[in-house]
């Protein structure tokens, strides 16, 4: 979030947040007429390393960023959007309480869970907008076919021409014809978003041989199109939202297991599996700790929402305003975080049951340490 609030700034837009306190970046971003943000989704720093510890986009890392909590793509991808944190944005996870809607809404599909044929609106959702929409220049959101024209997609992108592709070989082309675009504007902001590692190492985990063809597809991605601006005046930024942790089965914790737990909850889990947020019930919210630790037993750590939200875990913000912030009501009562690589899940009707192995959302450095690489007429900067 501080990242968007440097690259805001590069373009006239004021952010609530402060940017990256680097020199280096300080400069380059000063200096250079566009600014190419690329979103590796899931590929944090841990994941990097193990992954590509040689090739192009090592050799390109400028240095280590730490993503929101929880690290979860819906809260970092509205961040770098709106240059806010999630206690400004109120995005804060995959899966929110809608009020409104008496059910769970997922955040970035914008369909109710369990009922993906009822959408809703982002302008019923959303207070923000996204920060390109107040940018003097032009911009662009490079994004999978699929998503490129979601819900989410057209309120955090609006204001941005919204270029959809199928292969990861089409994206430089569009890189190309979109600084050319701006060439004659005083510059332009172009985002790309990339989430195949994200999807692949949910399915069969970060540490696996699918993961590591990505990274290796990522390597050498990176590396053309680095090469293939060397003859232009844009800085390439390249982060991810979060990193991953592998999960083993006996630690994907059901709710079902649980009924003493889910006693005590008003209605189902939101937040992250790896970050539970609870609406636990007036009666039962002085035992509730107690109640998590006899069953789970030091899995996780049992906090009261509140107490986060003021601590800064979301964010720094106006503490007088606290009960005006938009993710008010929006992270129950509780919130259980994890101490080691496990999950809770429950399961509500006409939801597929889901076993991932690769997870992320927790405080664990595989999780929130992320890479912040750079380049600059086809080389790294510093």
């Amino acid at each position: 979030m501080n990242l968007a609030a440097g690259i805001a700034g590069r373009f006239g837009v004021g952010a609530t947040l402060p940017p990256v306190r680097d020199p280096i970046l300080d400069e380059a971003l000063a200096a250079a007429g566009s600014v190419v943000t690329v979103l590796f989704d899931g590929l944090g720093e841990r994941q990097l390393a193990a992954h590509a510890p040689r090739g192009a986009l090592a050799a390109h890392r400028l240095r280590t960023l730490d993503s929101v909590f929880p690290s979860s793509t819906a809260p970092a991808l509205t961040s770098l959007a709106t240059a806010a944190c999630p206690a400004e944005h109120g995005n804060p996870a995959w899966m929110i309480w809608s009020p409104q809607a008496g059910a769970v809404v997922r955040t970035l599909p914008m369909d109710l869970r369990g009922q993906r044929r009822r959408t809703v609106r982002a302008a019923d959702t959303w207070s923000w907008q996204p920060w390109v929409a107040r940018a003097p220049v032009p911009s662009f959101a490079i994004l999978p076919r699929e998503i490129a024209d979601s819900e989410y997609s057209r309120h955090a992108y609006g204001g941005s021409s919204r270029l959809a592709y199928a292969r990861l070989d089409e994206i430089a082309p569009m890189v190309l014809d979109a600084l050319r675009a701006g060439a004659d504007a005083g510059g332009a902001s172009v985002f790309v978003y990339l989430p195949h590692f994200d999807a692949t190492s949910h399915e069969a985990g970060w540490q696996s041989e699918a993961a590591g063809a990505v990274v290796g597809q990522f390597d050498r991605w990176f590396a053309m199109l680095v090469e293939r601006l060397r003859g232009v005046d844009a800085l390439v930024l390249a982060t991810a939202d979060h990193g991953f942790l592998d999960i083993a089965e006996r630690d994907q914790f059901r709710l079902e297991d649980f009924p003493a737990i889910a006693e005590c909850l008003e209605h189902p889990l939101c937040g992250e599996p790896r970050v539970p947020f609870c609406q636990v019930r007036a009666g039962r919210r002085d035992r509730f700790a107690e109640i998590v630790a006899a069953c789970l037993d030091d899995a996780f750590e049992v906090h009261e929402s509140a107490a986060l939200l003021r601590d800064g875990w979301f964010g720094r913000f106006d503490s007088a305003h606290l009960d005006a912030l938009p993710i008010a009501g929006r992270i129950g009562t509780h919130i259980l975080v994890p101490t080691r690589a496990v999950t809770l899940v429950d399961h509500v009707a006409g939801e597929r049951v889901h076993r991932f192995v690769g997870m992320h959302g927790g405080t664990s450095d595989d999780e929130m340490r992320v890479p912040l690489l750079a380049a600059w007429r086809g080389g790294p900067i510093g």
